[in-house]
């Protein structure tokens, strides 16, 4: 678990840092663009989202290394913490203290995800399910996806739209986590026979229109928006098909420690949601030397 815990770390970090800089690039595009991948043909010839885009694939290549020796119930949590390191580099770029307002949720990320790992003990090993399973959860990700970008089209309030674009995309997201879980299993020395499994296909399409959802979320409003819905559906959506999927389960001992854990968890999402709206993580960006965008 240990190199799980670690490349989960790293990849939350990355995929905290990828956003902001992300969306500074988005938020500059035509609104017709939005939902439509001509947004992503416009954004790749802007220098500096290539670059979100290259710290994303990191992240994502982190995600793939921690989902190969963990469990979704595992990584899931541990990706959205990156917002933790996320704020010294802030300080240290822009020259703001970290105050209570960060300190705050910071502790509560920290000492959730703790419990949860110590006394929750998240196990699972399986990345293996039915193709009525497979069905059912791709079902509830498009049902899930469709009803926050069908509000989020009917919302006049650009932040409310970036709300619901980042709640869409956390759906999506949380399909692929589960896909890429099962896709690296399939991995052997010999590349080629894993293209022959339908995962693969399945992981690109989903990654395909959860880019196109992350961009437009980003280019609808602010990224304190989008980011905490990302931070936070993601990982709940995606530990939950971990369970139904792959049998993942908690393996607290005792009532007490179950309540523990519940309360950990709720506890770690909160502060995550939290902390994500902090300015000195959201405006970040705004004090990276300039570059053509």
């Amino acid at each position: 678990m240990t190199l799980a815990v670690v490349f989960a770390l790293c990849g939350g970090l990355c995929y905290a840092t990828a956003s902001v800089v992300q969306q500074r690039v988005a938020a500059q595009q035509p609104p017709e663009l939005s939902l439509s991948p001509r947004l992503i043909v416009s954004l790749a010839h802007r220098p500096l989202w290539l670059v979100g885009i290259a710290v994303d694939v990191a992240a994502y290549g982190f995600e793939a290394a921690a989902l190969g020796f963990g469990s979704v119930l595992v990584v899931g949590p541990l990706l959205c913490s990156g917002l933790l390191f996320a704020l010294p580099f802030a300080s240290f770029r822009t020259g703001r203290r970290v105050t209570r307002a960060e300190m705050v949720p910071a502790v509560m990320v920290t000492a959730g995800l703790a419990l949860y790992v110590q006394v929750g003990n998240p196990t699972g090993t399986s990345s293996h399910a039915s193709a009525v399973a497979w069905v059912l959860a791709a079902l509830f990700t498009i049902a899930a996806a469709g009803t926050a970008v069908a509000l989020g089209r009917r919302a006049r309030e650009p932040g409310r739209r970036a709300l619901c674009y980042g709640l869409a995309t956390g759906a999506v997201y949380s399909l692929t986590a589960v896909l890429t879980k099962a896709t690296v299993d399939l991995l052997t020395p010999a590349v080629l026979p894993i293209l022959g499994h339908w995962q693969l296909y399945a992981l690109l399409a989903a990654s395909v229109v959860g880019l196109v959802l992350n961009q437009s979320a980003f280019q609808a409003g602010h990224v304190a928006a989008s980011l905490p819905a990302m931070s936070v559906t993601n990982p709940v959506l995606a530990s939950l098909m971990g369970v139904v999927l792959f049998g993942e389960h908690l393996d607290a001992q005792g009532a007490l420690a179950w309540i523990v854990a519940s309360v950990a968890i709720v506890v770690m999402f909160v502060g995550v949601a939290w902390l994500a709206r902090s300015p000195l993580v959201t405006d970040e960006v705004e004090h990276v030397p300039a570059l053509e965008v």
